[in-house]
């Protein structure tokens, strides 16, 4: 059996991810078992393994700590990008990471096609991953000409800031934790979320994201595969052959929409009130007549004012909240299909089947197994 160290920090939803991945991997190959480090060893600065181990994977936070496993001559693989890109490869130290600069990409591109012209960064004032994921953010936003505001600071969003943000600005934060804070601030400074601002996250940290109050819109870095691949990394390194490259770097795989980014900059007011109709009912089996009756407008002209500010029919708009929930429901949870379809406010599971496979080409089990990697 081959001993493998973990140190990683299991508070965060990125830590927990990344250690699924690895146990999916230990499971493939079958000749792993881990071992944890003492208590409270993940607060020192050292994290060369006290015991014999034949490979760790942690995360790293300084050179010093390098250096230190290097000279033990264990192979290790790194999961956290706090130590800057250039700095990881001049210390040779094998990492499979978030691609922090595609999440700021892809962040602009989702708020931006909500509508946003405003926009706001709070991360950390030091540690790569929040300057990677504020660097291209920010040149995106700056690029298509929209005001950018930031600010960076540990752990508090003052409310000041956030009261000199323009009406209707998307804040993007580092991580879900300081999402939480900027959400936070806006409360304590009387300001709607998202009615006045919206907030996304990053990490998608199942616990923090639906403890939050809106529960908290996030991209997901897809912190299982970066697991999987650090422990196909490592298994290349425990084997004496070298890793493909010092770096690998994951792209996010989708933002995960939830109620602190819903909000429409939609100039019709129908609209908008059949849109948030729609996204609070459409699991309950509702259908286009319904919301024809709650706008109060004819069914021709809010079709057509519809498809116009939205780009899709009011069918069309239930059909995608219904599936929305349906890959949420899908891939963060063991809900057996009959429960699901209930839930999405399908007839039966087998008309969900059947619809599910005409929208997303597959099965529901077949995209569950995707979405977790089997």
């Amino acid at each position: 059996m081959k001993r493998v160290a973990i140190n990683l920090d299991l508070i965060g939803g990125y830590g927990r991810q990344v250690l699924r991945g690895l146990m999916r991997h230990a499971a493939l190959a079958g000749d792993w078992e881990f071992v944890m480090p003492q208590m409270y060893e993940t607060t020192t600065t050292r994290h060369a393994p006290r015991t014999a181990t034949d490979g760790t994977v942690l995360m790293l936070h300084d050179a010093a700590t390098i250096r230190t496993l290097q000279q033990s001559r264990i192979p290790f693989v790194n999961v956290a990008h706090t130590l800057d890109l250039t700095e990881l490869d001049r210390l040779k130290a094998p990492s499979v990471l978030p691609d922090d600069e595609r999440i700021g990409q892809l962040a602009f591109q989702y708020l931006r096609d909500l509508g946003f012209r405003s926009f706001a960064f709070f991360g950390h004032p030091q540690v790569g991953w929040s300057q990677h994921r504020k660097h291209t953010f920010e040149s995106a936003v700056r690029s298509a000409g929209f005001p950018f505001s930031v600010i960076e600071a540990a752990d508090q969003v003052p409310t000041e800031w956030v009261s000199t943000l323009p009406p209707k600005t998307a804040i993007f934060a580092a991580n879900d934790r300081y999402a939480w804070h900027a959400v936070d601030a806006c409360r304590l400074a009387s300001i709607r979320v998202p009615e006045d601002i919206s907030v996304l996250g990053c990490d998608n940290d199942l616990l923090l994201v639906d403890m939050v109050r809106p529960m908290l819109s996030s991209i997901d870095p897809v912190a299982f595969q970066i697991g999987l691949s650090a422990g196909r990394m490592l298994e290349q390194l425990m084997r004496g052959q070298r890793p493909p490259r010092t770096i690998e770097l994951v792209p996010p795989e989708a933002v995960v929409t939830r109620q602190s980014t819903e909000v429409l900059m939609i100039d019709d007011e129908a609209v908008v009130a059949a849109v948030r109709f729609i996204r609070l009912n459409a699991c309950s089996g509702i259908g286009v007549d319904d919301v024809v009756r709650h706008v109060l407008v004819s069914r021709r002209n809010i079709e057509r004012r519809f498809i116009s500010r939205m780009g899709r029919s009011i069918l069309q708009e239930i059909r995608r909240v219904r599936l929305d929930r349906a890959t949420d429901l899908l891939r963060d949870t063991d809900m057996d299909m009959p429960a699901i379809a209930e839930k999405c406010g399908y007839m039966s599971n087998a008309r969900f089947s059947v619809v599910f496979r005409q929208q997303t080409g597959m099965t529901p089990s077949g995209y569950r197994r995707k979405s977790r990697d089997l």
